[in-house]
């Protein structure tokens, strides 16, 4: 029995994601603010990569099946949605690190989607 692609789901990651991306962001700043923690690109590319790894997990669970088409295409939508955000607010693209955080958010959502259906129900 297959069930068809569900895109509200993917959406769904997509938001469930960037809210994650905002809670862990927060906590983080507060941190940075309250310790002396230095800060560094790869606390951004871990809470990057975390957002992504959770919205796949719990919505892959969700859908069931096709859990590496569903966190593949989180972690492809939400890569799109932080380049147009940065296309907004920013002047200048660092191409290289998108690249990079585009390879983390694949790996991240794949893993996760075949995590989320492999949890039994």
């Amino acid at each position: 029995m297959s069930k068809s692609f569900n895109l509200s789901l993917v959406i769904k990651g997509i938001v469930i994601a960037a809210v994650l991306a905002f809670i862990f962001s927060a906590g983080f700043g507060i941190l940075l603010a309250l310790t002396s923690l230095p800060e560094s690109d790869m606390a951004s590319t871990v809470i990057f990569s975390a957002s992504i790894f959770i919205a796949a997990i719990l919505t892959s669970y969700q859908a069931g099946t096709k859990g590496l088409y569903y966190g593949l295409a989180i972690g492809f939508g939400f890569v799109i949605v932080l380049l147009l955000v940065s296309f907004i607010l920013t002047e200048n693209t660092l191409w290289l690190r998108v690249g990079e955080k585009s390879v983390f958010a694949f790996l991240a959502g794949g893993i996760g989607g075949i995590i989320g259906v492999v949890f039994k129900r």
